[in-house]
């Protein structure tokens, strides 16, 4: 089985929440822990497992989406630490913006990054996000954010 999102359930939360980041990018995203309940309780995004065939090596959650501004939110995005190095974020970020475009039909996608996450913020700058000069001081880790304009989007 190729690369594919599996929705986080309750046959699979208890591995998303053993995954972490290395510790110097811990300051950066919040735990799958914290995430995971945010979804569950916030009822506003969804979480997702990253496989590469039955191995989990990743997390997103997406979700937020505004009919109005006809756009939505990455909220979270990691890839495990021992899995890091692979190629698989450059793999997993198209399919997740083909997944959120048909899911919620937006036009733009949202997402914040810490100011001092600089590699993360050069992969979403090569799929064509860009800085909109506003700041995410909603959540525990603050962020600049940036967006994507799907209409600019070409799959890499």
């Amino acid at each position: 089985m190729p690369l594919h999102i599996c929705e986080v359930t309750t046959e699979n939360w208890r591995p998303v929440t053993a995954l972490s980041v290395s510790e110097q990018q811990s300051k950066f995203i919040e735990s799958n822990a914290f995430s995971l309940a945010e979804s569950q309780f916030e009822k506003n995004g969804i979480s997702f497992g990253l496989y590469d065939g039955e191995t989990l090596v990743g997390y997103a959650m997406y979700g937020w989406p505004s009919h109005s501004t006809q756009s939505a939110w990455l909220d979270r995005f990691m890839i495990d630490y021992r899995f890091q190095g692979n190629g698989y974020a450059k793999q997993y970020l198209p399919l997740l913006i083909q997944q959120m475009t048909c899911q919620y039909g937006c036009k733009k996608i949202y997402l914040s990054l810490h100011p001092d996450n600089k590699p993360a913020q050069k992969l979403y700058e090569s799929f064509g996000f860009r800085l909109n000069g506003e700041v995410d001081d909603t959540g525990p880790v603050f962020g600049v954010v940036m967006e994507l304009l799907i209409d600019t989007f070409e799959l890499k």
